[in-house]
């Protein structure tokens, strides 16, 4: 079990017979039917439909000269556009709000060097194998797991801003978005009182308007009355999308497995996949990886100065 490189220059974690953890994905490896129903899903039509949707999300950026993107660069036109259904309005909507969260939320959107200690804890890591959709999932261990004194909750935050901010890179995210499992097993008065209702409201608001790949469902799991007394802090909270795409799922693992196939949960969730477990420091060496990378893309938006945007 090792960090490797690809051709690319991409790293990819090792885990031996055949199971890998990578972001960098050209294409959709799910098949061409697969890949099709999932362009269509997000309504990427023709070359020239795709193209007249370009034109139309310039056009709108054009109209906030506070906004510096590169509007010549396709892909990234494109992360925004199939993030939010090839819909340009909606596209430039989340442009600005990711823009915006960078200025007012900046803590959100720092360096990876800086968190790669969440991943060392092993707080959030990706399951190996993709969902029967394509999604990727992503975990996060909010409970007993999550010692505060060591991991604050803004870079308990981060640690997912990021691992979905990289799977920008993979083609085969765009077009299949991800899954986000919360693991509240064991959560006590330690970690609950870190979940303000800003922090919680920031929380929500990034994880609907401010995502680039499109977050497909919330998922919590192992909860308990505990964990009640910390939704009824974020219930308020929730828009109608948010609570459509946040189930409760406690340890009825045949829940779970409704909307996430078995096949890639591990035992621990009831599910049967045989891919191994892997160290955390692991997925900290890849993310770091991509640090400059990242870097350059939270400059796209607007311009922060003193805390502002210019």
């Amino acid at each position: 079990m090792a960090l490797k490189f690809n051709e690319k220059n991409h790293p990819y974690i090792d885990l031996g017979d055949g199971y890998r953890v990578c972001f960098y994905e050209e294409r959709c490896p799910h098949g061409e039917e697969m890949e099709s129903k999932a362009r269509k899903a997000i309504n990427e039509g023709t070359r020239e439909e795709v193209l007249a949707a370009h034109d139309e999300f310039r056009k709108l950026i054009a109209t906030d000269q506070a906004m510096c993107v590169p509007i010549n660069d396709e892909w990234y036109l494109n992360v925004f556009l199939r993030a939010s259904r090839f819909d340009p309005r909606e596209a430039f909507d989340r442009l600005q709000s990711t823009s915006t969260a960078k200025i007012k939320n900046w803590e959100y959107f720092g360096q990876i060097n800086d968190i790669r200690h969440v991943f060392d804890e092993e707080l959030v890591w990706v399951l190996p194998e993709r969902d029967d959709d394509g999604a990727v999932i992503i975990v996060v261990e909010s409970g007993k797991k999550w010692n505060p004194a060591k991991v604050s909750l803004v870079h308990l935050n981060a640690a997912v801003t990021a691992i979905i901010g990289v799977l920008m890179l993979s083609e085969d995210a765009q077009l299949h978005g991800c899954k986000l499992i919360f693991d509240m097993e064991g959560l006590s008065m330690t970690q609950i009182v870190q979940f303000t209702p800003k922090s919680t409201g920031v929380m929500l608001h990034m994880l609907e308007k401010c995502t680039t790949i499109r977050v497909l469902g919330t998922h919590t799991v192992n909860n308990g009355m505990m964990y009640n007394m910390l939704f009824a802090i974020m219930k308020p909270l929730l828009t109608k999308v948010m609570r459509e795409r946040t189930l409760i799922h406690g340890r009825n693992y045949g829940d779970l497995a409704k909307h996430i196939s078995p096949r890639v949960l591990p035992k621990r969730y009831g599910g049967t996949s045989k891919a191994p477990a892997y160290e955390g420091r692991l997925l900290g060496d890849m993310m770091v990886h991509y640090n400059d990378w990242m870097q350059s893309k939270h400059d796209h938006g607007y311009k922060r100065k003193n805390g502002q945007a210019e």
